[in-house]
């Protein structure tokens, strides 16, 4: 059973179109993963990984260009210093200033739960799809960076972050697909 997310919170229809299709890449790497030998399903950790982290850099992305530019309709539950000082910044263009904004304004979750540092460890997982490396981010071997254990920490995040987004910034219309998410659901 997949999990379905109402796509409400997205505001650039075409990031949401984006996201879906990413979203069916998944779903076919999805089957391929659950018929693959254990060494195969090893493989294609890194790019289930590096699809799953790119879509909440996604959502980071719209969330942040909904509250620059929205500005007629707004964005609900967020307080209005966090509004002003993230309308007065330079343009952010990166998951590492979208997690720490986030993280900043409690826009997924208070500043103190544990899912700022599991999107951060995601973020440099990510990064990691230059092979060279260059960050030096553990470990050195990419068949031990990109593990199972990975796969899961990023479906939860994924998940974490697509039902509060849901939740806390529905918008009143929908112009996007709900989001169906290729996996088991971890959380209710």
């Amino acid at each position: 059973m997949a999990v379905t997310i109402e796509s409400k919170f997205i505001g650039d229809f075409k990031i949401g179109d984006n996201i879906n299709h990413n979203l069916k890449i998944l779903e076919v790497m999805y089957k391929q993963y659950a018929a693959a030998s254990d060494a195969d399903k090893r493989l294609l950790c890194k790019p289930i990984v590096l699809l799953l982290v790119s879509l909440i850099d996604a959502v980071f992305y719209d969330l942040h260009k909904r509250i620059k530019t929205f500005t007629r309709e707004g964005v609900e539950n967020i307080i209005a210093s966090s509004i002003e000082y993230i309308r007065t910044r330079k343009k952010m263009d990166d998951l590492e200033k979208y997690i720490a904004s986030a993280k900043k304004h409690g826009l997924i979750e208070p500043s103190t739960y544990k899912l700022y540092d599991d999107l951060d460890e995601l973020r440099k997982l990510r990064n990691r799809i230059h092979i060279q490396n260059t960050k030096d981010y553990p470990p050195r071997n990419e068949r031990d960076a990109y593990t199972a254990d990975k796969k899961l920490l990023a479906e939860k995040a994924v998940e974490k972050v697509f039902r509060i987004m849901a939740k806390k910034y529905a918008r009143k219309l929908n112009h996007v697909d709900n989001f169906i998410l290729p996996w088991e659901p971890h959380f209710s």
